[in-house]
Order: C-alpha cells, then sequence, then structure tokens
C-alpha cells in the first residue's frame, strides 16, 4: 500500500514543481546528465541538484493509471539564446533516458516530498526559432518528445528468420543435423488451394 502524500491529501492548494533529468550519451558512450525544473530556485532531490527554470520549462500532460501504460509526453524549454542552443544540436538528444520527478512544496515553499513520474527514452525533439524584436537576438525552444519504456517494448520487432541457413547459423551444435527449416524454401510461392475436396 503507498503513502499519500501528506501536502496533496485535505489540501486545497498544492504547490507542486517538475524536476525532468535528462541523461544523453555521446558517440564514445560517455554520459552526460542535465537537470532542470519548474521551481522558482534550485533544488535537490536524491542528491542530484536540479537548475530552476520557473515557467521557461513546462512538461506535457502525464497519464494517471494505476497499471503501466504506453503513452507519451513532453519537456519544453524556452528563452535559450544563441549561445547554448549548441547543447542542443552538438549532442545526440534522441535516445537518451528522461526521468521526470513531481515535487511538492509545504506552506513555507520548502520541498518537502518528490515523486518519479515518468521514465522513458526521448524518441524526437524540435528546436523553434524566434526573435527577440527588445534585445535583436534570436531566442530558442527546444521540445523533446519522451516515449515510455513500455511504448519501445512494445514497438521492438523480434523473431527469427525460417530459412535453412539462417536456422542453423544459429542452432545448437551440430547445427548441420537440424533439418527442421529444410522445406521452408520448397514452400515458398506455392499454392495450396484449402477447401478444395480431395
Amino acid at each position: 500500500m503507498t503513502t499519500p502524500i501528506a501536502q496533496v491529501v485535505d489540501q486545497t492548494l498544492v504547490t507542486n514543481a517538475e524536476f525532468v533529468k535528462l541523461v544523453v550519451y555521446d558517440a564514445n558512450n560517455v554520459a552526460t546528465t542535465h537537470t532542470f525544473s519548474s521551481s522558482y530556485k534550485n533544488e535537490t532531490i536524491g542528491g542530484t541538484v536540479y537548475l530552476a527554470l520557473g515557467g521557461l520549462m513546462s512538461v506535457g500532460m502525464q497519464q494517471r493509471d494505476i497499471r503501466v501504460t504506453s503513452f507519451d509526453t513532453s519537456v519544453s524549454i524556452s528563452g535559450i539564446g544563441s549561445d547554448n542552443i549548441y547543447t542542443a544540436l552538438a549532442t545526440r538528444i534522441k535516445g537518451s533516458l528522461v526521468t521526470i520527478y513531481r515535487g511538492f512544496y509545504d506552506s513555507n515553499y520548502n520541498l518537502v516530498n518528490s515523486v518519479q513520474r515518468f521514465t522513458g527514452v526521448v524518441t524526437s525533439y524540435t528546436i523553434t526559432e524566434d526573435l527577440d524584436t527588445q534585445e535583436r537576438q534570436d531566442i530558442f525552444m527546444v521540445t523533446i518528445n519522451c516515449s515510455s519504456y513500455k511504448t519501445i517494448l512494445e514497438n521492438k520487432i523480434g523473431g527469427r528468420q525460417t530459412s535453412p541457413n539462417y536456422w542453423n547459423e544459429y542452432a545448437t551444435a551440430p547445427a548441420t543435423t537440424d533439418s527442421s527449416m529444410i522445406n521452408v524454401p520448397n514452400l515458398y510461392n506455392a499454392y495450396f488451394n484449402f477447401g478444395k475436396k480431395p
């Protein structure tokens, strides 16, 4: 049985923020962790400090089911200057690991509880460019689309070919004695008139 969150039960006002951890792997399989949140100040969850972005970060809808379900969500970060957009362009964001937490604050605005809401993989991302007319500079927004692990596993294609060569390549020794698929080439393009009276 799960313990109810005290900051939510019987409360008329719930103060919370979203915390996102993005683990990006480069070509050498070296991980770089980026953390950010919609909080108004930097917060620490599980020994990891999350950079406060406030209203510059938004998280899409998250499904609230008791069982594990397949769903997607998105994370948007706006107000990125041209000097920081290189972080998004120079890294392999697609395929990165994403973990989203929701943190709850007490009446004194102290972070007292956090709950993991999403774990998945970045499937795509978009970069939108806008012009700040007052500062005369480009402002970018990065949106990453994330799929849960269940969605990734459902879309995984697995299986084996039924050709004799492929079958014997992965068969246990001695492979030449396995004749399970020896007639498969003879059945290719064969027509069977099922239902015909003998």
